[in-house]
């Protein structure tokens, strides 16, 4: 009931809607108010729903009179006062009571079956005002139909209630019939289970060495032999748990492994304790086997102190193998191998349950990147060994891991293939902390390169006045001056003496000194005087030798030019990459992040005029600009609530590649799950709301929008992964001139915020449609040769605009477009065009010396657009690419001819290597 009544609300507020859309056309004078209520009411007139479409909508004016009724049309202009229903109700005179009092309400009364006027029943109307015109306008639902349906619904839930208990009924038949068989079949186990235990009895009699058959870790079984060599009695042993023979002081490792309910497979090197006490020391070989259901241990035990059949060098390799972190295994790493043994390190290392599911898998399958097998093929086949070699694997269980691969050929194994012994280690702890440890190098280089600085950039101007001043005077000059010291001079030119306000509290009040006292009285001297160009670093060691916080700088020519503050050092130093980026995290509006982009350029103008490769300084870059978009994310998912499914925000371009300049503009995009038709617009209008917030607040913090408007808050770039795949494939199966011109932009992609999974699903998709069309690389590799470039030639470079100015950002993409196609084509995931270009001399792709010499080049390239940024923004200019080559020292106009003039040569370099006709 409360269903329909909820229904009917619904309704009225719709058809009220449609008053009101009228009523606005009434205002907006589009129509007369009698236009509009004609029009108004003609359309509620023909309203209908319900299952015979005879359910209908009325309206009365709060007199009442009835404007509109479809069925009673007898009723229409008619006063309703004293219009009752059978019970004497006078039912719109209770209308127009409800809606004075409430605005709306439900009220019950006797009416009409729909259009039979004959047939009279009870009916449950809701009524609403509709204030601009005083209208009231109602709909009703009939109680019987609601009895209709509870009858219905009654009458189905006991048949359903019915064929449950003959469900149940028939269930418990076949659960009594099936116990009654296994109860049969147990006893029949019993007798079966005690004659295979006296059968094992006499076995485990005859043998020679120690046997112990242990069942949910307690001992079942025990031979004579074990009695002998612990002086237990073999009813003493049975049901004795197996780890109370464990002495206490074997390693860890063994203590736990013989602490469970079941053995793993292996042989154990460890002290076994006598019933005396004594220790002998054993050697146990355990296998596994399943008796009746259950997984039982049978153990092999050997004496090692009377056996003389076991070599000490194969006792100490199994005491050292057990004592390491490392795992031991045996494998082909030809095209189709296998692994023939693993221990269970090994398996554990490669996310794997046992060695029967490791042994079905290949050993090619586990390497991340394909080509670090070939590789070790060819190292093995040269040396014979691999030692310690890092490589990037994908577990059983789909994570990423690095381990440290150690190989020797076997050369007893008859084998068709290459058969290794093997040492693996997971070092992928070892491999994040390299990560974080070059962060942490970046951060100290900042902070290094600002205390290099000199401290000429951190002056305050000093104020002089004479030693004979009283100190009143002085302090009175203190405050007009707003400053924290006061240089006292004799004749306007020697500097006998320095106050500070700390002088002042300190010696003023000790001495107990009369304001007209000389201020001489309490002045610091002599003075400490530094020059211009000494090095923060060397500034704060003499005022921390002297017990002094201001340093009077003076010039070349000896002139003062200024005071130095050791505050203000320690200010500037709050200004580095750490500082501001815990400054980012705790960030509460957009305004506070602007702040932070505002502190940029004075964060990387030390390394842009020091000896900093642009590998630093872009590093710095990145990690400021990706804590600035995760902040935006988290104060826009705080404000408009959790995303619906799991997403990636992702950046693309020189963002994706973590090459990002002073000079840089937003290139991103969102890529969430997938979902049922039902939820995509759901889920597209939250993304799609989530990347215009965030796009908007890049923007206003200093990242300005793409004009190509790639960005999350385009529709085409906030997309499911399956239609991120979509558009993969066809730029990669149609490499038309636009389809390369997006894959340029949108190969380098990485995740900024959220689940990197996403991501890592995309580009193995990526890597396989690659495969599959290898006509994409050549067209790739086809524009990177035609990609025309800026060049200086006879002392002027070559533009078509101006004969001075050199865009540097062309200059730059013939090497990343190099150093991305090379990477594509050899599975190589990086995205950064100096990590490619590492991947690729590491993996004797291109020459050692060639790729040096690219390098090289994009350093230099790099570091002059970052300087040429720097002076653009120092002088208040609009920041652009263009460099104006008037501006060059004669040594970097002769560096920047001869770098431009050897990317012809990488450019024919490809050529040749993708066969490119012209």
């Amino acid at each position: 009931m409360s269903g329909k009544r909820e229904m009917i609300k619904e309704l009225t507020n719709s058809a009220l809607s449609i008053l009101a859309k009228y009523e606005n056309d009434e205002k907006e004078g589009k129509l007369t108010r009698d236009e509009a209520q004609k029009t108004a009411k003609a359309r509620i007139e023909y309203l209908r729903y319900g299952e015979e479409n005879k359910d209908y909508f009325w309206i009365t004016d709060l007199t009442p009179v009835m404007i509109m009724h479809p069925f009673r049309i007898d009723l229409n202009g008619k006063d309703l006062n004293g219009f009752t229903d059978p019970h004497g109700k006078r039912l719109f005179v209770e209308f127009v009571k409800t809606v004075k009092t409430n605005d709306q309400g439900y009220v019950d009364y006797m009416w009409q079956w729909k259009d039979d006027s004959l047939h009279i029943v009870p009916k449950l109307s809701y009524v609403k005002i509709f204030k601009p015109w005083n209208w009231v306008i109602g709909t009703g639902v009939y109680i019987e139909d609601v009895k209709k349906e509870i009858s219905s619904l009654t009458e189905r839930m006991i048949w359903l209630s019915a064929i449950i208990s003959l469900l149940i009924a028939i269930l418990l038949f076949y659960i009594i019939k099936e116990s009654l068989g296994i109860e049969q079949k147990r006893i029949a186990a019993v007798k079966d289970l005690h004659e295979s235990k006296e059968k094992f009895r006499t076995l485990v009699e005859a043998a020679t060495e120690g046997l112990i058959m242990i069942i949910e870790g307690k001992i079942s079984f025990s031979n004579s032999v074990i009695g002998k060599m612990t002086g237990y009695e073999s009813n003493e042993l049975t049901n004795l748990a197996l780890s109370e023979l464990i002495d206490s002081n074997n390693q860890n490792g063994i203590i736990d492994t013989f602490s469970v309910n079941t053995v793993r497979e292996g042989k154990f090197d460890l002290n076994l304790k006598k019933k005396n006490g004594e220790l002998t020391e054993v050697l146990i070989t355990s296998t596994t086997t399943d008796f009746y259901g259950k997984p039982v241990n049978i153990l092999i035990v050997k004496d090692l102190s009377t056996d003389g059949t076991i070599r000490k060098s194969e006792i100490d390799f199994l005491k050292l193998i057990s004592s390491i972190d490392a795992g031991v295994f045996r494998a082909g790493i030809n095209s189709g191998g296998k692994f023939i043994m693993a221990d269970e390190k090994t398996i554990n290392i490669l996310g794997f349950r046992d060695f029967s599911e490791l042994s079905k898998t290949s050993v090619r399958s586990l390497f991340a990147d394909p080509d670090d097998i070939k590789l070790i093929r060819k190292a093995i086949e040269e040396n014979g060994t691999l030692k310690n070699k890092v490589i990037r694997i994908k577990k059983h269980d789909g994570d990423f891991s690095y381990i440290s691969l150690s190989l020797i050929l076997n050369n007893n194994h008859k084998s068709d293939g290459i058969i290794c012994d093997g040492i693996i280690e997971d070092v992928t702890i070892q491999e994040s902390e390299k990560i974080l440890n070059s962060d942490l190098i970046t951060e100290l280089k900042l902070n290094q390169f600002l205390l290099e600085q000199p401290v000429k950039d951190l002056l305050t101007q000093i104020k002089k006045t004479d030693a004979d001043s009283t100190l009143s005077s002085v302090i009175d000059h203190l405050k007009t001056n707003k400053t924290d010291c006061v240089l006292l001079t004799k004749n306007d030119s020697d500097c006998i003496g320095i106050i500070t306000n700390s002088d002042i509290q300190r010696r003023l009040l000790s001495l107990n000194l009369n304001p007209d006292n000389p201020a001489y009285l309490i002045m610091s001297s002599p003075v400490e005087f530094i020059s211009e160009n000494t090095s923060m670093h060397e500034a704060l060691g003499i005022s921390d030798e002297k017990k002094i916080n201001h340093l009077i700088v003076k010039n070349e020519n000896g002139e003062i030019t200024g005071v130095l503050r050791t505050q203000d050092i320690f200010s500037a130093m709050s200004k580095s990459l750490s500082f501001l980026l815990e400054g980012i995290k705790q960030a509460k509006t957009d305004i506070v992040l602007k702040q932070c982009h505002n502190k940029l350029l004075s964060l990387v103008n030390p390394l842009i005029y020091n000896d900093v490769t642009a590998y630093f300084i872009t590093k710095a870059t990145t990690r400021f600009s990706d804590e600035i978009t995760r902040r935006l994310i988290e104060l826009a998912i705080k404000d408009i609530g959790e995303p619906p499914v799991g997403f990636a925000f992702i950046c693309l371009g020189s963002e994706g590649r973590k090459e990002e300049t002073l000079y840089t503009d937003q290139d991103n995009a969102i890529i969430y799950e997938d979902v049922s038709k039902e939820e995509d617009l759901r889920v597209k209008t939250y993304f799609l709301k989530l990347g215009e917030r965030v796009c908007n607040s890049l923007n206003y913090v200093g990242y300005s929008f793409c004009k190509g408007n790639i960005m999350a808050k385009n529709q085409k770039w906030c997309q499911p992964i399956s239609v991120w795949k979509r558009y993969f494939r066809e730029w990669i199966s149609e490499p038309e001139p636009q389809n390369l011109l997006d894959a340029t932009i949108f190969f380098d992609f990485r995740t900024v915020y959220g689940e990197s999974g996403i991501t890592v699903n995309l580009t193995e998709n990526n890597t396989a449609c690659i495969k599959d069309n290898p006509l994409f690389l050549y067209h790739l590799a086809y524009n990177t040769y035609n990609l025309k470039h800026p060049h200086i030639s006879s002392g002027s470079i070559l533009s078509e605009k101006n004969a001075d100015m050199i865009d540097l950002k062309s200059a730059l993409s013939p090497i990343v477009m190099f150093a991305r196609t090379y990477s594509l084509q050899s599975g190589i995931e990086h995205t950064n065009s100096i990590d490619r270009l590492v991947a690729l001399k590491e993996k004797q792709i291109i020459p050692g010396g060639t790729i040096d010499e690219i390098l090289f080049s994009y350093n230099f390239l790099m570091k002059l657009r970052f300087k040429n940024q720097s002076v653009m923004a120092f002088n208040h200019m609009p920041m652009t690419n263009s460099l104006n080559t008037k501006n060059l020292v004669e040594p970097e106009l002769i560096l920047l001819r001869k770098v431009l003039s050897y990317i012809p040569e990488y450019q024919n370099k490809i050529k040749t290597d993708f066969r490119i006709t012209t």
